[in-house]
């Protein structure tokens, strides 16, 4: 369908104008003057300004004369019924591609960017996570822990038993550091952050002890290696890294640059409110129960220590970064394992 359009010609090198008819075909664009077709041009050769709403659109000519509508609301229409017809006529590669479209960010999202973040976290240097870890450390501190309220010779004793884990699994142990808190927020639990900090709240030795405190040590080691694991599994930049590849996605998809930008200021908030996944708290699990007997200690012990969530009602082992598998299924699985 023709396009009719009045307005001015501006010629080349000048800044007189004279009013003059546009008709816009499919390919051609016409300058009519005086009912006189004045030139013609190839769609595809001319150049718009950008559309501005209240602003007239620009349209330049490879000769270097400029035509201006009367209509600031009019827009060139290339090819539209071209394209109209094409579509069309692909009806079943138009519904292909709705169909296709979420199921490539679904996989992009689920399978891909997972998986390249993990590769990814194996090439950053120590200062990364040791980043990481303080900033997160910084942020539980000032919203979430209290000072501990367990006498001196318990957290010592903590602090002994860490040690111990620590020596036989032959880890640094500049890095690797643990704490005891109080926190109404996280309740009985323990959390690692990518730095090698690990911290243990007094609800959970609270916890451990009601059990049985006969195997508190036990228990209470079981749950030290799984947060180890967790650190030697990068699960924390492991899960950042996930988000901030999935918000890159968003981003090229949807055009909102700006949320990348918040996330990587904001990364140590995302690791304190984010959830490990089932296959992070399995490989840390797996990490706990192989580790037990080389410190001497039974497999059962996890076994223990997941049952003493179970008896207290948690429902979750370790709120902080938790979407944990079902407790009973870890514990068949740490009563299986030889």
């Amino acid at each position: 369908m023709n396009q009719l359009v009045d307005g001015k010609l501006y010629q080349a090198g000048s800044t007189r104008s004279c009013a003059v008819k546009l008709v816009v075909t499919e390919s051609h664009i016409s300058i009519i003057q005086d009912g006189v077709e004045y030139g013609a041009h190839n769609l595809s050769s001319i150049s718009l300004s950008d559309a501005i709403p209240g602003v007239a659109t620009e349209v330049r000519f490879e000769n270097g004369d400029m035509f201006i509508p009367n209509d600031k609301s009019w827009r060139v229409q290339r090819q539209t019924g071209s394209l109209l017809s094409t579509l069309e006529s692909h009806k079943i590669s138009v519904f292909a591609s709705i169909i296709l479209a979420p199921l490539l960010i679904y996989w992009l999202i689920m399978v891909a960017m997972p998986a390249l973040a993990s590769k990814s976290v194996d090439w950053l240097p120590p200062s990364v996570p040791n980043y990481m870890g303080e900033q997160s450390f910084t942020i539980l501190e000032k919203a979430f822990l209290e000072p501990s309220e367990l006498d001196k010779p318990t957290q010592q004793h903590i602090e002994l038993l860490f040690s111990n884990a620590t020596t036989a699994l032959n880890l640094d142990k500049q890095r690797y550091q643990i704490f005891t808190y109080q926190s109404a927020y996280f309740g009985a639990n323990a959390l690692a952050l990518p730095d090698g900090t690990v911290i243990v709240t007094d609800d959970l030795i609270t916890q451990l002890r009601e059990y049985d405190e006969n195997k508190l040590d036990s228990m209470l080691m079981a749950i030290i290696l799984h947060e180890i694991g967790h650190v030697e599994g990068k699960h924390g930049m492991r899960l950042v890294a996930q988000s901030l590849s999935n918000a890159i996605v968003f981003a090229l998809l949807f055009g909102d640059l700006e949320t990348v930008g918040e996330l990587f200021v904001g990364a140590s908030s995302t690791l304190v409110q984010a959830s490990f996944s089932r296959d992070m708290e399995s490989e840390a699990d797996d990490f706990a129960l192989q580790h037990l007997a080389e410190l001497g200690y039974s497999p059962s012990a996890f076994a223990d220590a997941m049952d003493s969530f179970d008896a207290n009602g948690s429902g979750d082992f370790l709120k902080y970064l938790s979407s944990h598998p079902a407790i009973k299924e870890r514990i068949e699985k740490a009563k299986r394992f030889k």
